[in-house]
């Protein structure tokens, strides 16, 4: 079974400070061109709306953070559990002893084969049951099944890394149906060889407890997350509380550590980008978001997966890059995204502007009227230097969106109006050949799976094709 294709579901410790209207503050102080007199008044109002005041506007003379310490780093909200289908929504908030019993229930739906079975599973009142809510078999063009070595591209950043005996899944946002596109997302799992499952960080096209729990049948299967050492505005789950709370086997090593997933060999990177600035003075301790990149050995090929990263104030992924070919050698592909984030401005990331004081936003939106603000992410021009600096024989883009299984990515930004992922993946060919680097950018699409066959990537197409 699985959730039918437009039903929302959700399951997450709530925001502490989601009462914050992040956006509207946002596009309010571009709007006023972050001139201090009015920017206070827009602080004051706001204030004046809220429950309590969060915001300070003194900022504005001292040139401090915008928000109190209560908003950088929230205590933690309750449990909430969602399923909502057009008008009708079904939602709750959990007490702790109640989240391993709908994680079970999310579990069981991945598996079960009749309705019989998810309504024996369903943890509330049996009138409360809705079967509209659960739909059998997957859609028409299914995922291809795991059969051997190589790298399977799934929706957005989904990767499944398949060696001779096992497999390591990478942030599955199956149930994710906030994004576009997500409900033509196959169900078909192929649960049972799963080895682990890897987080790189917690934006929700990466970080979905939902679209976990359906991959996860066994409680003891390891996920490995981020090491979170304080919960802030840019970090506000820790992974590993989540997962103890939900009854599945979690580990959080730390950056430079490895682990062994049957026969293949996971190191754990530092993930630098996708911060409110990508230079400039280090934000207070703790507040960060906090991230893994990973490096998969499989003995059969080596993989960077480099998802979001690019440059901040903490470290750039380049030296990261270059601490991994000098330890362990060169590899055979780099992935990563191409889309530029030109934090803290970027509407897709509306409460970063708050992790910066006055005063540096201030010389930020001088940098971005002036067009110099600089992308937090690496950008085509940052994965051929990459690329470069790996090693690496091949690049394979991902995390760009979901349009559907065989169907080309349009637009990197998911509808924002962004380049398409061939336009990107021929910026970064040129950015290649002016560095003389070898890496062959390869064209691919979500259902493709690339194999190595004596040292050579082959690349198969997906059943949507």
């Amino acid at each position: 079974m699985r959730f039918a294709p437009d039903v929302v579901v959700d399951l997450t410790p709530l925001p502490g400070v989601g009462e914050l209207p992040f956006s509207e503050l946002l596009y309010g102080l571009l709007r006023r061109g972050f001139e201090p007199g009015a920017s206070r008044r827009l602080l004051e109002d706001t204030n004046a709306r809220l429950r309590r005041p969060l915001l300070r506007p003194g900022a504005v003379e001292d040139g401090g953070p915008l928000v109190d310490d209560g908003v950088l780093f929230p205590a933690p909200g309750p449990w909430g559990w969602v399923l909502q289908q057009g008008g009708a929504r079904w939602s709750t908030r959990l007490e702790p002893e109640a989240v391993p019993v709908v994680a079970d229930f999310l579990r069981a739906v991945a598996r079960a084969g009749t309705l019989d079975e998810v309504r024996a599973a369903w943890p509330f009142d049996a009138e409360d049951f809705e079967a509209a809510l659960f739909r059998a078999g997957p859609p028409e063009a299914p995922w291809p099944e795991p059969s051997g070595p190589g790298l399977y591209r799934r929706e957005h950043a989904s990767l499944l890394v398949c060696s001779r005996t096992t497999s390591v899944l990478v942030d599955p946002i199956s149930l994710q149906r906030r994004l576009p596109h997500m409900g033509s997302v196959p169900g078909n799992l192929a649960l049972e060889a799963l080895g682990a499952v890897a987080i790189t960080h917690g934006h929700t096209d990466h970080w979905h407890v939902p679209s976990l729990l359906a991959h996860l049948p066994r409680r003891d299967t390891p996920v490995l997350v981020p090491r979170v050492p304080r919960v802030n505005l840019l970090t506000p789950q820790d992974f590993s509380h989540v997962l103890d709370a939900c009854g599945q086997a979690v580990q959080a090593p730390a950056w430079g550590e490895s682990r062994r997933v049957g026969d293949v060999q996971v190191d754990v990177l530092p993930f630098h980008g996708e911060q409110p600035a990508p230079d400039g003075p280090p934000l207070p301790e703790g507040l960060r978001s906090w991230g893994n990149c990973y490096r998969f050995d499989t003995g059969d090929f080596s993989c960077l997966v480099l998802v979001d990263s690019g440059d901040d104030p903490a470290g750039r992924m380049a030296e990261v890059v270059a601490r991994s070919r000098e330890a362990h050698g060169p590899v055979d592909v780099v992935l990563a995204c191409q889309r530029e984030f030109l934090a803290p401005f970027f509407g897709g990331l509306s409460h970063y502007w708050a992790a910066l004081p006055w005063a540096r936003l201030r010389g930020l939106y001088a940098d971005h009227q002036a067009g110099r603000l600089r992308s937090s992410t690496a950008g085509p021009e940052g994965v051929a230097e990459l690329c470069a600096l790996a090693g690496a024989r091949y690049f394979l883009p991902y995390a760009n969106g979901f349009e559907g299984v065989g169907r080309p990515i349009t637009d990197v930004g998911w509808g924002d109006g962004e380049p398409s992922e061939a336009v990107c993946n021929a910026r970064v060919r040129e950015h290649l050949a002016r560095r003389g680097a070898a890496t062959e950018v390869v064209d691919w699409t979500p259902g493709d799976v690339a194999r190595f066959e004596r040292g050579r990537l082959v690349l198969e197409r997906g059943l949507g094709r």
